[in-house]
């Protein structure tokens, strides 16, 4: 009953005679209500999501990747959580942001924050719109003064002293001391009201404005705590990556930061996430999110594109700051490091927000789609390709920024903002990169070539064959007489220099053929292409009449051309092959290119028994054979 009457007459304190300007009711707060907080516990993930109290947790550890001076560090940070309590949680967070909302009017009305800042617990329950005349909330205010001032971090660099720009080691809490109402105060006086001694770290940033703006109204009306969690994070996030237009986050990280179960499947990964990550997208933080492994497919990313709510929040703010309407404000923003340019004038003045809007310049099409492709928003896209040169080589940046990903191996955590950065700041690639389309190029002209060499080949082929062609007709009109006096002059050569009669015979042939062919009239093979290419249906390989071979295994075209010579009593021996020479393979009509339809060469077979006296070896024979 006691604890009763106190919150009562705490309540009646905050709404009674000696009210102040934070009681106004609630339907006078107005629909965007900014609320600064401190940007630290905003993006160390101070808070966990969670509805109840964690209080078997003994610590949360955690890394934060950052660009300081062009080089990328990872610092980190752990949350020593308070021994009766646990970790600070998401109804924790609600009235730290309430106990924010408190300080922006402290200082908006005295220009700065000092030790001890009061406030009744019914302020931070109105403020949330939580029911004021029940003791439990009013026991859950008390508790979350015990947290925040027993939660101590421990900062290796994550905790940013604004005033003196730079990270610190050291051990920080949020309240250097807390007394609730009730309890006695340093001058032994009873509290009538909340009072807390912030940090000097935390009076350094909140006076510095080191802090985040966040969106009261839509804050209360989220329901799901991980978004709820996830709100003063994608402030940090979203402004960071806000010319990408997207933002992505490895999973691990995320739940390392969260504190939350961590999940090797996509399916489970989306049950825990995907409530959440849909309310943030249909209050407008987030236009879409995905789930998709990392580059190096041993992890996963949530990938986050900027909502419509961080545009006009963000365009709202600077047109209050620089007391601009919002459309002269968005103008002021910066245009990837580059000034601004002036809006073109107009000839007519705006009437309404509709026919007289400003349209986006006209883009390549195909660049935009590749920059979408790459997780780039379709807005920035736009607006960056509305920026550069008509003749600058996009496809050839954007290709060689996919060589670079491929090859950092996870270490470009955001892949389109390393695009992004290429294509507005017009990163040529080397001059050794091949792009697609100079790829491509090259293996047409390699293809030509090859087709040219393969149709040289078969011309080449083609004439052989017609050559062998023509050689029989030629030799077949000859008159015998003129062929036997050929064959006789080479017959008695081949009987000087060879002993084996198999021998002396095949070459006898083979040699008249050669230097009857030498006559024959045969066109050159430029003039034997002209007339394949006029005449294309006239066959110009030889369909060679059958003629059964003989025990020598002679092809058709190189059997003796008028008397037949006797075959050996026995079968050659097969000791070498005598392959003949091109010139000899030219002549003959057998060929390399056409092995499905030339027979093989006749296999010579030598035996000691046939060579009579052994007046010569085998070496000499095959040396001179060849």
């Amino acid at each position: 009953m006691e604890e009763a009457w106190q919150k009562t007459k705490e309540g009646e304190n905050l709404e009674g005679k000696f009210g102040t300007a934070l009681q106004a009711p609630v339907d006078t707060l107005p629909t965007t209500e900014f609320v600064k907080v401190e940007k630290n516990l905003a993006s160390l993930g101070f808070f966990t999501p969670s509805s109840k109290r964690l209080r078997n947790t003994q610590e949360k550890s955690f890394t934060i990747t950052t660009v300081a001076d062009g080089k990328r560090m990872e610092l980190k940070g752990t949350i020593i959580p308070s021994a009766k309590y646990g970790l600070p949680i998401t109804a924790d967070q609600d009235k730290w942001i309430a106990l924010c909302k408190i300080l922006n009017d402290i200082v908006q009305k005295e220009g700065v924050v000092t030790n001890p800042v009061s406030f009744t617990s019914a302020d931070i329950l109105r403020l949330l719109r939580k029911h004021r005349h029940s003791g439990k909330n009013y026991r859950e205010v008390e508790e979350w003064l015990d947290v925040l001032f027993s939660t101590t971090i421990f900062s290796e660099g994550v905790v940013y002293l604004a005033n003196e720009k730079r990270r610190v080691k050291d051990r920080f809490r949020v309240f250097e001391r807390a007394v609730s109402f009730g309890k006695e105060l340093p001058d032994g006086k009873v509290a009538d009201k909340n009072y807390v001694w912030f940090s000097d770290w935390q009076l350094q940033n909140i006076n510095s404005n080191h802090l985040l703006p966040i969106d009261l109204e839509a804050y209360r009306q989220l329901t799901n705590h991980i978004a709820k969690a996830l709100v003063p994070l994608l402030q940090v996030w979203l402004y960071a990556s806000r010319t990408e237009g997207v933002f992505e986050k490895r999973y691990d990280e995320l739940c390392q930061m969260l504190n939350i179960q961590r999940y090797q499947y996509s399916s489970l990964i989306m049950r825990t996430l995907a409530p959440s990550l849909d309310e943030l997208t249909e209050f407008g933080y987030l236009s879409d999110w995905k789930i998709e492994k990392t580059s190096d497919g041993e992890n996963y990313k949530i990938i986050f594109y900027h909502g419509e709510k961080f545009h006009r929040d963000r365009r709202a703010r600077l047109s209050k700051q620089a007391s601009l309407p919002p459309d002269a404000a968005l103008l002021a923003e910066p245009h990837h490091g580059k000034a601004p340019r002036s809006p073109a004038p107009s000839s007519t003045p705006h009437q309404s927000d509709h026919g007289n809007q400003k349209k986006t310049p006209p883009v390549n099409e195909t660049f935009l789609a590749e920059l979408m492709k790459r997780g780039v928003a379709e807005p920035y896209a736009r607006t960056i390709l509305a920026a550069i040169h008509p003749e600058q080589p996009v496809l050839a940046q954007l290709e060689w920024g996919d060589q670079q990903v491929r090859q950092s191996g996870g270490k470009i955590l955001n892949p389109a903002g390393f695009f992004v950065s290429l294509v507005s700041g017009n990163v040529m690639p080397p001059p050794n990169f091949e792009t697609a389309a100079q790829r491509n190029e090259r293996e047409v002209k390699l293809r030509a070539e090859e087709e040219a060499r393969r149709a040289q080949q078969d011309l080449e082929t083609e004439y052989e064959w017609y050559c062998a062609q023509e050689i029989d007709r030629y030799v077949k009109s000859l008159d015998s007489g003129e062929v036997d006096m050929v064959r006789q002059a080479r017959r008695q050569e081949n009987q000087g220099r060879y002993q084996n009669q198999w021998l002396i015979d095949d070459f006898t042939e083979r040699e008249t053929r050669r230097e009857l062919g030498k006559r024959a009239p045969l066109m050159t093979l430029e003039e034997f292409k002209i007339n394949r290419d006029r005449q294309p249906e006239l066959p110009l390989k030889p369909v060679a009449e059958p003629v059964a071979s003989d025990d020598f295994g002679l092809e058709p075209d190189v059997m003796p051309i008028d008397a037949e010579i006797p075959a050996p009593a026995t079968p050659p021996p097969t000791d070498f092959i005598l392959v003949p020479d091109r010139d000899e393979a030219a002549v003959l009509g057998s060929t390399p290119h056409e092995p499905s339809t030339a027979m093989p060469e006749p296999v010579v077979e030598l035996a000691a028994e046939l060579h009579g006296p052994k007046e010569m070896t085998d070496n000499d024979v095959i040396a001179e054979a060849a």
